[in-house]
């Protein structure tokens, strides 16, 4: 099995650090103004201003860094590793899901939904950004799951309860590499 995550900001735990500490500051600096608008110009009206900057930068935080989008590819059986408590070879994992399986989640922090699960056999192609497919008239659902504009995200094409259904992700070159294996296997075994 091989999981990736990926989100709006594209961002590290280096980059939340640097976020969490500018938005400490911004708060404190911005709560400084604030009070001393109000007891200059006698008003409260600031002190909601600055609650509504808070509630859209919460907002923003929570839309481009905490949602985001997981995909895990079921390539191969999960292997028996060596277990000392036991002194035996044990397997530590179940897939839940058959070899060739594909799962589309989309996560709220680590909390995960499914939104697609999609078999080898349905997968009809998967085309890189800016490729345009030929003679494929979608009639199903299109969805966009990569975190940026179609034009700059992967397509995959499947076949679900008969209708051509696509979808835009954003995988790594080792999450398609994956997806290759798994594509390649049956032609591979029937050779």
């Amino acid at each position: 099995m091989f999981q990736e995550s990926v989100d709006r900001s594209h961002g590290s735990s280096k980059f939340d650090l640097f976020l969490f500490l500018i938005l400490v500051a911004a708060f404190f600096g911005i709560g400084a103004v604030v009070l001393l608008l109000e007891s200059s110009i006698h008003s409260t009206i600031p002190r909601y201003v600055f609650i509504a900057l808070v509630l859209v930068c919460v907002y923003l935080v929570y839309r481009y860094r905490l949602i985001g989008y997981r995909y895990t590819v079921f390539f191969e059986e999960p292997k028996p590793v060596y277990d000392p408590r036991f002194d035996d070879m044990m397997i530590h994992e179940d897939y839940p899901y058959p070899v060739g399986t594909v799962v589309f989640e989309r996560i709220v922090s680590a909390k995960g939904v499914i939104l697609l699960t999609v078999d080898k056999s349905e997968i009809e192609k998967i085309l890189k950004p800016g490729e345009e497919p030929s003679n494929a008239s979608v009639d199903g659902a299109t969805n966009n799951i990569a975190c940026r504009k179609n034009a700059k995200a992967h397509c995959m094409y499947y076949r679900k309860d008969g209708k051509l259904n696509r979808l835009y992700f954003d995988p790594s070159n080792e999450f398609l590499g994956y997806l290759d294996r798994i594509m390649n296997t049956e032609e591979s075994k029937e050779e």
